[in-house]
């Protein structure tokens, strides 16, 4: 009976997932992606930036929650198939991607981070698109989501990319589509913190 208790939680640990949720970046690469099947390419945010694809997505979580699905089955991930990128270079994971197809999943991570993360620092758009940003705890999220037809569907798409805020070139780069992009420029030449001037302060005073 001990032994197969002992066996048990042996099981149990061997086959823990990981939550991105607790992530503190910089992490290393080789722990992070250690027994992995997964694919390494440049990132399409930036050439000096690799981008880890984890074959299976269910081998991480957000918040305990879990994002795998597909729009019809053997979709490709570049056509309707959920999928993970963990950001970094050769020695250190800086960020992750989460891409999403699916209605329900899209839906599911918009509501997760709203009520985990709080009130957002920038959130412009409505049901058809829609573009939301936090910064906490050394991260900034970017959540864009909208409105789309994958493979003769109708769904709702969403993109969450979430980085150190050490890397605040590639930041900067990622939120160009919104005023925000504006406002880090600005609280980087002045040497602000989001702490004491968030993005309302800026808007303000642009306004």
């Amino acid at each position: 009976m001990f032994l197969l208790l002992i066996m048990s939680l042996f099981i149990s640990c061997s086959t823990a997932k990981e939550d991105l949720a607790n992530t503190l970046f910089p992490l290393k690469k080789e722990k992070v992606l250690s027994g992995l099947d997964y694919t390494e390419k440049k990132s399409a945010l930036d050439e000096n930036l690799i981008a880890y694809q984890v074959k299976d997505m269910n081998t991480f979580s957000l918040y305990g929650q879990y994002f795998a699905n597909e729009i019809k089955n053997n979709s490709a991930t570049y056509a309707g198939k959920n999928y993970l990128e963990l950001l970094g270079d050769a020695k250190d994971i800086n960020g992750y991607k989460i891409h999403l197809y699916t209605q329900k999943e899209s839906e599911k991570l918009e509501k997760l981070l709203l009520g985990k993360l709080g009130k957002p620092a920038f959130d412009k758009g409505n049901e058809t698109e829609r573009n939301i940003i936090w910064e906490t705890s050394g991260k900034i999220y970017i959540l864009n989501n909208g409105n789309a037809e994958i493979q003769g569907e109708k769904t709702k798409e969403s993109d969450l990319l979430c980085l150190n805020t050490n890397f605040t070139t590639l930041i900067i780069n990622a939120t160009q589509a919104t005023k925000y992009s504006e406002y880090l420029k600005f609280r980087i030449k002045n040497n602000k913190k989001v702490e004491n001037y968030p993005y309302s302060v800026y808007n303000k005073e642009e306004n």
